[in-house]
């Protein structure tokens, strides 16, 4: 009698899917994501491009991926480092899809948002929560109108 085997391998949770306080007056705007700047993680043992809700996002303005968007991180020289070019908040959770292509996302550029539910990217390429220099960063851009609570 063959063996029984037990279903697929199901991954480790990861992730979460809220920043917002409220979802009352949002207003959203949508970019794609440049899927060569996305920093890997580990999530089981493979090195995967994860893209979290909350992530604050920038213009990319120099480079073959000029005119896309990415991760606001220190240390960069593609634009996403420069303050100005922010556009706001991902909106869009996306668990594996930058693993095979850019994607087209939903970037929240008006809302009240909670500061410590939010990310940014250090000079490692890590995701960190959203420090207070980058929150007063968003709050001095034109055409962003994001409140922290």
């Amino acid at each position: 009698m063959p063996g029984f085997s037990k279903g697929p391998g199901y991954r480790a949770p990861f992730g979460k899917n809220e920043y917002l306080r409220s979802t009352e007056g949002v207003k959203d705007e949508s970019y794609t994501v440049a899927s060569s700047v996305i920093p890997t993680r580990t999530v089981d043992g493979d090195a995967v491009k994860v893209l979290q809700p909350g992530t604050v996002m920038a213009k990319i303005t120099s480079g073959a991926q000029s005119g896309k968007i990415g991760p606001f991180e220190a240390g960069v020289t593609d634009g996403r480092q420069t303050g100005a070019n922010i556009v706001g908040l991902a909106k869009t959770f996306l668990p594996w899809q930058l693993n095979e292509r850019d994607v087209e996302i939903g970037v929240t550029y008006e809302a009240t948002a909670v500061q410590s539910w939010c990310l940014e990217v250090n000079a490692s390429g890590v995701y960190i929560a959203l420090t207070d220099t980058t929150a007063d960063l968003m709050r001095g851009t034109k055409n962003l109108d994001i409140m922290f609570a």
